[in-house]
């Protein structure tokens, strides 16, 4: 289960979001869960809410406040604007800016999507034992805080969940204690999913994870008119980077060739040794913020040290240097022209060969998606996402440079070949070891490796109507494709990427 931690001091705003149609009409059925004694008394679990009764709920949860007079504020850090790291004093504390309310406390509770649904009276037991398990109910009333459950149907990537609203000031006018909250909201969420029979999470199986999307990235996305938040896309591109290289050195010059800023991150009182990277995408919502992430917290097989590692240390010192080099930059590479490139011989031997594991076909699938999703990843994507959570972590090489060939020409056949292989392989890899282990991993990836074999299908009668009428017709000049975050308007395909 996946908990969302926010404070805020907007009661009404955040209730009135909740029962409201949501940024892109996806909220539906919007009902009450459980609650304070107060709240359910006016209205009953399973009572669908409109904004009046989101108004009046508001007022139940925040009148203790307001009749104590209460504040609760949290205090504003300084921040730098490129990297989002905390500015810090000489003596290594951080610089107080400010203050903000805080007043309200929300928490949304996720299942992720191929676990189904969860029926509203196992959701009404599970926020009960969240905010008891959270220290916001007290057995004699006095230091409880007042709260309230909603649902209101799956997220836009398929999520049930519900969102959970705590008033930060208790009954009898004390705060409540948000001390290390958001661990303990995780902590929380283990227990919860032993007591209820919950999947647990990849990340928590297996001590290793992908980051998360925040609310504040979601609507940077959407302002931007992005499928993807910075991070997802961030990752997307730095795994197809991976599928196409055969050195760290290579793996930095196919990202910044996919539209990634690649900077290093030195060693403390250094600037020549290389600690690791830092990647953005620019300014690429309508704030004209060019944000930084440190790959490894994207996806912790994304270190430096791990990118080093999965190619053999090939060329080490060339692609530290070629680090260093980009310190200060502005990465213009005009001297290069953009390109999407074809999936490295290696990465073929793998998959021919059957040595291939979750973390390779992450990388295959993140390259079909800019392949054939484009500006819009969908299934492809999200296949690239499964396999990149199940990661932890022979063959004629000859042969495998004949089949790169192949796949990076012929009009097409050679992607779909290349994915349909890949599907194959997925298929196998959860019957001999998956299946058992990982039933939850299993089948959300089998329905998506059904809807990817229906797209690779359709693509190959798209390429035969295609070859049919081009018949003589002479072929037409190859143009790289250049521009990654341009509006997805119809390009003309080609086995590199696609062409304005």
């Amino acid at each position: 289960m996946i908990p969302n931690v926010t404070r805020g001091g907007r009661m009404a705003g955040l209730m009135n979001y909740l029962v409201g149609p949501g940024r892109a009409n996806e909220h539906e059925n919007q009902r009450l869960i459980g609650g304070d004694d107060r709240v359910t008394f006016a209205y009953a679990p399973g009572t669908e809410l409109s904004k009046y009764d989101a108004f009046e709920i508001a007022e139940l949860l925040d009148a203790p406040r307001r009749i104590h007079g209460t504040e609760v504020v949290k205090p504003v850090y300084a921040k730098d604007e490129e990297s989002g790291q905390f500015l810090t004093d000489d003596g290594g504390k951080k610089i107080r800016v400010g203050s903000k309310d805080s007043h309200v406390w929300h928490c949304s509770l996720a299942v992720e999507e191929g676990y189904g649904k969860v029926p509203d009276e196992l959701w009404e037991k599970i926020a009960s034992s969240f905010v008891e398990k959270m220290g916001f109910v007290d057995a004699d009333g006095a230091k409880s805080s007042r709260w309230a459950a909603v649902h209101h149907g799956a997220s836009k990537n398929g999520n049930d969940h519900i969102h959970i609203v705590v008033s930060m000031v208790r009954e009898d006018g004390s705060k409540a204690n948000t001390h290390n909250d958001f661990h303990r909201s995780q902590i929380a969420c283990r227990e919860l999913e032993s007591e209820y029979g919950l999947p647990r999470l990849e990340s928590q199986e297996h001590g290793k994870g992908l980051a998360g999307e925040k609310p504040a990235e979601r609507a940077r996305a959407e302002r931007g008119n992005n499928t993807l938040s910075d991070k997802f896309e961030l990752r997307r591109r730095l795994r197809a980077a991976l599928s196409t290289s055969n050195s760290a050195h290579e793996y930095v010059l196919h990202a910044q060739d996919l539209g990634v800023k690649v900077a290093p991150s030195f060693i403390q009182g250094s600037n020549t040794e290389v600690r690791g990277y830092k990647v953005s995408l620019g300014e690429r919502g309508d704030d004209n913020k060019t944000i930084w992430y440190a790959p490894s917290k994207l996806d912790s097989t994304l270190a430096w040290s791990d990118i080093h590692a999965r190619f053999g240390n090939k060329d080490r010192d060339a692609g530290d240097a070629y680090l260093v080099s980009l310190h200060s930059s502005q990465q213009s590479r005009e001297h290069r022209k953009a390109v999407a490139r074809p999936v490295s011989a290696e990465q073929l031997e793998r998959m021919m060969s059957h040595k291939t594991g979750p973390d390779t076909l992450a990388n295959i699938y993140a390259r079909l998606s800019l392949q054939f999703e484009r500006n819009k990843p969908a299934t492809f994507n999200r296949l690239s996402e499964s396999y990149a959570r199940a990661a932890q972590g022979g063959g004629n090489v000859r042969y495998a440079a004949r089949l790169n060939q192949r796949f990076s020409a012929g009009g097409g056949r050679g992607w779909a070949a290349l994915a349909k292989q890949a599907g194959r392989l997925g298929r196998v890899m959860m019957e001999n070891n998956m299946r058992t282990d990982r039933p939850h991993f299993t089948s959300g990836v089998d329905r998506l490796l059904n809807d990817a074999e229906h797209i690779i299908n359709q693509e190959l009668k798209r390429i035969q109507k295609q070859e049919t009428q081009s018949v003589g017709v002479s072929k037409q000049p190859h143009v790289p494709y250049r521009d990654w975050n341009a509006a997805p308007n119809a390009g003309v395909a080609n086995d590199q990427g696609y062409e304005r």
